[in-house]
């Protein structure tokens, strides 16, 4: 396997935030084709990266709000730690809970081409 594609997974998650936010399921679904581990850990650390960047907002879905999404609040003063306690599995009839409501959209503007 050669070295992370990190661009390439971005611009493919720009795409997919076109028509919806993105979700911690889809980073892991597409990890691993850009050369990124498809680990919780991993997908912390990208998400982490983007955020740093300014380049994303995130939070969670909430089912029955005008909304959807609902960004959490800034500065997120320690966000791996949130990541990881939002992913936690808190219903066993629901096993893709976590990673299907914790989301982030873009909020800069796409980078040009490569």
């Amino acid at each position: 396997m050669g070295s992370p594609d990190y661009a390439g997974l971005e611009r493919l998650l720009r795409e997919r935030n076109e028509i919806d936010w993105v979700m911690v399921a889809n980073v892991m679904d597409d990890a691993t084709a850009y050369g990124l581990p498809a680990t919780e850990e991993g997908v912390i650390d990208y998400i982490v990266g983007l955020h740093e960047q300014g380049k994303i907002r995130v939070g969670i879905y909430v089912h029955g709000t005008s909304e959807g999404f609902v960004p959490w609040e800034e500065p997120i003063l320690d966000l791996p730690v949130r990541l990881r306690a939002a992913l936690v599995l808190t219903d066993s009839e629901d096993p893709l809970g976590p990673v299907m409501t914790v989301m982030f959209t873009f909020i800069d503007e796409d980078p040009p081409l490569a």
